[in-house]
């Protein structure tokens, strides 16, 4: 009697142990005459795997793998990840809150493994209290229901630049081939350049450098050789002119001007730069002054690559961030005037 066995061929990793079902095939096969070659190239191992599972088929997987043993279960990593998501702390500390027997470098290297985690520096902000998330619940349900016209709001802001480059750390990506590069800090960042500007879904203002210490009757200055000309130009006189609290727009100096020049204002929430979109422009602008960790070693070099970086600013992108504000009011809503991503 001739026995014909019809089995798929399958393949599997090399190195890994036999299956159940390998282990079958591999003990029918051989009993039905086949060579240890031949059982090999059919289910995708190698021969000398194939004979040592044949010479040992009766205790084949019993022996205990060797190899390091895991430090880390996956209980313990899913109580690191959680401590450190709610405590956004250091791995030492997260160690430490948890009680674990590993090191802190154990931990640091289970949450470089988590593809949603990522250690990054906090940014500054403001420190909200009850009182001000209150007052930006009230702006954003304000601005919700009056369905306001942000095409009419000129939005504004001052900024400053330092020569030496943004506030904070500066980081790149090393070639280790290559010496490190350095970059040179000056006390008070060596000097600084201040600027006011505005823009709306029409346009932008001219850029106004701002020298020395600014007050009410400064500030007045710049709103009348800039934004009035702008509104005029650009808004036939009828817009909404947004700036935030800071002390020389909320000066009765300020509000008096401002209503002699028939200025509709916007209302406005203290401690909010995530909802004025101008601050996006100013990242837009500090990113391209300082590409490549450019510094400067005048103000006036300085002040040509602001001017440079505002005349590039295209409209169809300030027209993208005046089309957020529905969403950051909304957001506002959403998150019960706590700060939002924007």
């Amino acid at each position: 009697m001739t026995i014909i066995l019809t089995l798929d061929k399958i393949s599997m990793p090399k190195g890994t142990e036999f299956t159940p079902l390998e282990r079958g095939k591999i003990i029918g096969l051989r009993d039905a005459g086949w060579s240890f070659a031949a059982i090999a190239k059919h289910i995708g191992r190698s021969v000398a795997g194939v004979s040592k599972f044949w010479r040992n088929k009766e205790t084949y997987g019993m022996t205990k793998r060797s190899g390091r043993p895991r430090k880390v279960c996956d209980r313990s990593k899913r109580r690191i990840v959680l401590e450190a998501k709610k405590a956004g702390s250091s791995s030492n500390r997260v160690k430490s809150a948890l009680g674990l027997q590993i090191s802190s470098r154990t931990v640091r290297r289970v949450l470089q493994r988590t593809s949603h985690m990522n250690y990054v520096k906090r940014n500054r902000t403001p420190k909200l209290t009850t009182r001000h998330k209150v007052a930006r619940r009230t702006w954003a349900r304000t601005m919700v229901q009056l369905r306001t016209d942000w095409d009419r709001v000129v939005f504004s802001d001052e900024k400053k630049f330092n020569l030496d480059g943004p506030d904070g750390l500066q980081y790149y990506w090393h070639d280790l081939r290559c010496e490190k590069e350095t970059y040179f800090s000056r006390q008070n960042g060596g000097g600084s350049v201040m600027v006011w500007g505005g823009f709306s879904s029409q346009g932008k203002t001219e850029l106004a450098f701002l020298e020395g210490r600014q007050n009410s009757f400064n500030y007045q200055e710049t709103l009348t050789n800039y934004l009035l000309p702008f509104g005029e130009a650009f808004h036939a006189g009828r817009y909404i002119f947004q700036h935030n609290n800071a002390s020389i727009h909320a000066s009765h100096s300020t509000k008096d001007f401002l209503k002699s020049c028939d200025v509709t204002v916007l209302d406005w929430p203290a401690l909010s730069p995530d909802l004025n979109p101008i601050e996006n422009v100013w990242g837009i602008l500090a990113r391209e002054v300082y590409r490549g960790g450019k510094q400067y070693m005048t103000p006036q070099d300085l002040k040509s690559a602001i001017q440079g970086a505002w005349e590039n600013l295209e409209l169809s992108r300030l027209r993208s961030l005046v089309k957020s504000m529905p969403d950051r009011a909304s957001d506002v809503l959403e998150v019960k005037g706590k700060k939002t991503n924007h």
